[in-house]
């Protein structure tokens, strides 16, 4: 019997809005009560280099690097930097179920993922992580992160309709018998409430928004030096 990790992918649609902030916070608290693995899939590896890890798991399975320095350990938090680049296309979707299985002890599995439009990881990936579980139906949960300008927030929403529906013809595409696109939580990074932002659009995703302040030190002090956010322990509610 394969145990299941429970699966959160952490997306936005522009990049630089805190997903890495969020992912880094989120496992952290997180990994306080349970095991939990972390994906680096961001194109930049904010992550991967907070905990100095300088190799990647393509380029080992792509035989472009011999070194298996692609992830680090800390207590129950484990990382792993996938390296997400177009190398991705020769390696097997097996042999990438092949490193996720031995973490299926593991309570959570969190992806820090690269801004929608720019994932080139996503459909070999996900076909990974479902080989892995041997299913035939895709459960993806989602924690949004969105812009705290007006403009951008509308914009990221209708994209992230057009993403479920390309999820659903994905998990098609792959042979599955069903998919469900679960949006667990919407966080509006950055927030400003002298802004007035209209949240109305959001609740098409989901009624657990939460709203993140900006944080002034965020822009100068490394991720490993900044206080944890109140906020993640609502996340943490929903997710629960």
């Amino acid at each position: 019997m394969i145990l299941v990790m429970k699966r959160i992918d952490i997306v936005s649609v522009k990049g630089g809005v805190g997903k890495s902030f969020i992912a880094y916070f989120l496992t952290k608290k997180l990994s306080e009560n349970y095991n939990v693995l972390l994906l680096d899939k961001d194109l930049t590896s904010t992550i991967s280099k907070v905990y100095n890890i300088r190799g990647n798991l393509v380029s080992f399975l792509s035989g472009n690097s011999f070194s298996s320095d692609y992830s680090k350990n800390f207590g129950n938090l484990t990382i792993i930097n996938l390296g997400c680049s177009e190398r991705i296309k020769r390696v097997e979707a097996t042999k990438l179920a092949e490193v996720y299985s031995n973490f299926s002890d593991h309570d959570f599995f969190i992806v820090d993922n690269p801004s929608i439009p720019s994932d080139i990881c996503l459909d070999k990936e996900l076909e990974a992580y479902y080989t892995y579980l041997n299913e035939k139906r895709i459960n993806y949960n989602l924690i949004t992160v969105l812009p705290s300008n007006q403009v951008l927030l509308d914009e990221s929403v209708a994209f992230l309709k057009i993403f479920e529906e390309y999820i659903k013809e994905l998990g098609l595409l792959l042979g599955y018998d069903s998919t469900d696109v679960n949006f667990l939580s919407s966080i509006i990074n950055m927030y400003n409430s002298r802004l007035k932002i209209n949240i109305d659009k959001v609740y098409y995703l989901t009624d657990k928004i939460i709203k993140i302040p900006f944080i002034k030190e965020a822009i100068y002090t490394p991720l490993s030096s900044l206080p944890m956010p109140k906020e993640i322990n609502q996340l943490i509610e929903y997710i629960l």
